[in-house]
């Protein structure tokens, strides 16, 4: 029997042998990902998100992805999804912007901000800045709402395994050799695959494992 570990949803993409690799943290209590929501003013015409990787002295790479919630009716709640920015690397020393989000039509607006290291060499934090505006394409009027501080590796504890054969979409039963041996054995905590496609890349929440066989 080939050692698995198990997850709580099923894969939104096939992840393939040689094409992707789990990321995680070794420590119990620490974590490579990070996840944030953040409710937009009522008043906002627009909002955007500011991922800066210049905190600190230590920095990796980065993944960030942006997703909005929008309710444009309060008679007949309709909600609308958007992902306004796909899983996109971001590098040391590198700041990366969403662009203006329009929010005008918009009665309440939630952003859901993913951060995920995706290397070694000890991480202090990514800047995080959202910020709204009450006027539409005005350059100067933006207001931060909030500051957030993404996932940290100051220890440098990331750790890589490669995915031993390719799991398909809705697979909830992962292939990963030796949990153990590999420090891949601590559940309940969120993981991340990142995809040779970083757009395919996702967060996985690890329930158990099947121990090295």
């Amino acid at each position: 029997m080939a050692d698995t570990i198990t997850v709580l949803d099923g894969l939104t993409h096939e992840q393939a042998f040689e094409g992707a690799t789990y990321k995680d943290l070794a420590h119990v209590s620490d974590s490579v990902v990070g996840t944030y929501a953040v409710l937009i003013p009522v008043s906002a015409s627009q909002c955007r998100v500011i991922f800066s990787n210049t905190f600190g002295t230590n920095r990796v790479p980065v993944a960030c992805r942006v997703r909005m919630t929008k309710v444009t009716s309060r008679t007949t709640p309709t909600k609308t999804e958007t992902q306004v920015l796909e899983w996109t690397q971001v590098n040391n020393l590198a700041v990366l912007e969403t662009g203006a989000i329009d929010v005008s039509d918009s009665y309440a607006t939630n952003l859901h901000i993913d951060c995920c290291l995706v290397d070694a060499g000890g991480h202090e934090g990514m800047d995080i800045i959202v910020e709204s505006a009450s006027e539409a394409a005005v350059d100067d009027a933006w207001t931060t709402i909030a500051r957030l501080l993404g996932p940290t590796d100051i220890d440098d504890n990331l750790i890589t395994q490669g995915i031993p054969s390719t799991e398909a979409i809705g697979q909830t039963v992962l292939s990963l050799t030796n949990p153990v041996a590999n420090n891949f054995s601590n559940d309940g905590k969120f993981k991340f695959i990142l995809n040779d496609t970083i757009a395919n890349s996702e967060i996985i929440y690890q329930i158990s494992n099947s121990g090295d066989t």
